[in-house]
């Protein structure tokens, strides 16, 4: 039975996950952390100011709502990204089996940090 490692790409594929994930809530956090320091000045505006006041708070607003589609979006392509690499890997090993690769071993990363050896 063909056997196929490729650590590193899966390595690679949970960090940027995570990296990505950690990099959006801080965003989130500092939009929210502007709304938040602004909210207290609210009453202090009044005519004009307290018009101006509104906008800027719904385009915080908005901010964080294409803010959150985008991460989101991020997500949804890291995950469409990771299914690819797991089909290709299984394919590949398939098709190794398939022509009578039964003895073969692709191994890339893993323990012996070793770069595209076969055995």
């Amino acid at each position: 039975m063909a056997k196929l490692e490729l650590t590193e790409g899966l390595e690679t594929f949970e960090k940027a996950a995570r990296d990505s994930g950690d990099s959006g809530e801080l965003l989130v956090i500092e939009v929210q952390n502007l709304e938040n320091a602004v909210v207290s000045l609210k009453e202090t505006f009044k005519g004009a100011g307290a018009t101006a006041y509104s906008n800027f708070m719904v385009k915080v607003n908005e901010c964080q709502g294409t803010l959150v589609e985008a991460l989101s979006m991020i997500n949804v392509g890291q995950g469409e990204l990771y299914k690819a690499y797991s089909t290709s890997e299984e394919t590949t090993v398939s098709d190794a089996d398939a022509a009578g690769g039964d003895n073969l071993e692709l191994s890339w990363g893993g323990a012996s940090g070793g770069g595209g050896s076969m055995a």
